[in-house]
């Protein structure tokens, strides 16, 4: 059953004002050209200071539409899915969906479908649409899940994005995460990255060595942003708690 309108009720772990307040508190590092952000799928107490960090640094740019990406498992023939529909309300109002661009995505290439199940409640994609709510305007967008995070489906979607998104006053929101008790794989991935390593980095990803939660989602936001040449730059890089999360990120201009 596809749905014209999706009603959220799911609230984050803070009020819009104490997220308001946290993001006003954060540091603006003043990169430039942002077109990419790197977040867990969900939003928790543990991790509400990278989401107000990441999010603080958009609030002084409008996007006319935003791509909410994030791995999921519900339909693995259905290699790439869009969620349906004109609208999502979430506790802070409704959103239109972008329902041209969903279709320019669907039209490109044949492994992305739309979303026909309703049971959607567990999606990361509402946490995130709530804190864009609180630093956006006017904007519409698209929640995409990654199905099959083999190499041949996350080309697909790298493709896909390089040839739709430039085009576009957009953001797009990578849902990975990575526990910083692999620490010395973090560094073997930032580094692979900097270098242009493909295969180590590949060989990170596919090894299952990199223990990321939506590795794929990664990998095709680390060529996307090499694409447009952004360069990104983590919120962290270490952490003593080995439970944090070591993959949020903003993707913008490199310094001049």
């Amino acid at each position: 059953m596809i749905h014209d309108h999706f009603v959220c009720e799911r609230k984050l772990p803070f009020t819009n004002e104490e997220l308001k307040e946290r993001m006003a508190s954060m540091p603006y590092c003043g990169q430039d050209g942002l077109r990419m952000l790197f977040l867990p799928p969900r939003m928790t107490t543990q991790n509400a200071d990278e989401f107000c960090f990441v999010y603080r640094q958009i609030m002084d740019t409008d996007y006319d539409t935003i791509v909410i990406i994030e791995p999921d498992s519900w339909h693995a023939k259905r290699k790439i899915q869009l969620l349906a529909g004109r609208s999502v309300e979430t506790p802070s109002g409704p959103v239109p969906l972008d329902e041209r661009l969903r279709d320019d995505f669907c039209d490109e290439e044949d492994d992305f479908y739309i979303r026909e199940d309703a049971d959607v409640t567990h999606l990361g994609f509402f946490d995130h649409l709530q804190m864009l709510q609180l630093t956006q305007n006017d904007f519409s967008v698209v929640g995409m899940q990654l199905m099959d995070e083999s190499p041949p489906i996350v080309q697909e979607l790298t493709f896909v994005l390089k040839e739709i998104m430039p085009f576009k006053n957009g953001l797009i929101v990578f849902c990975c995460e990575m526990p910083a008790q692999y620490q010395d794989t973090f560094d073997k991935l930032t580094r692979a990255i900097s270098e242009e390593n493909d295969t180590r980095l590949n060989n990170l990803i596919y090894s299952g060595e990199s223990h990321i939660h939506g590795a794929g989602v990664f990998l095709s936001g680390v060529m996307a942003a090499r694409y447009r040449e952004r360069e990104i730059r983590f919120y962290r890089t270490s952490s003593g708690n080995p439970d944090d999360n070591l993959l949020s990120a903003h993707a913008g201009f490199p310094d001049r």
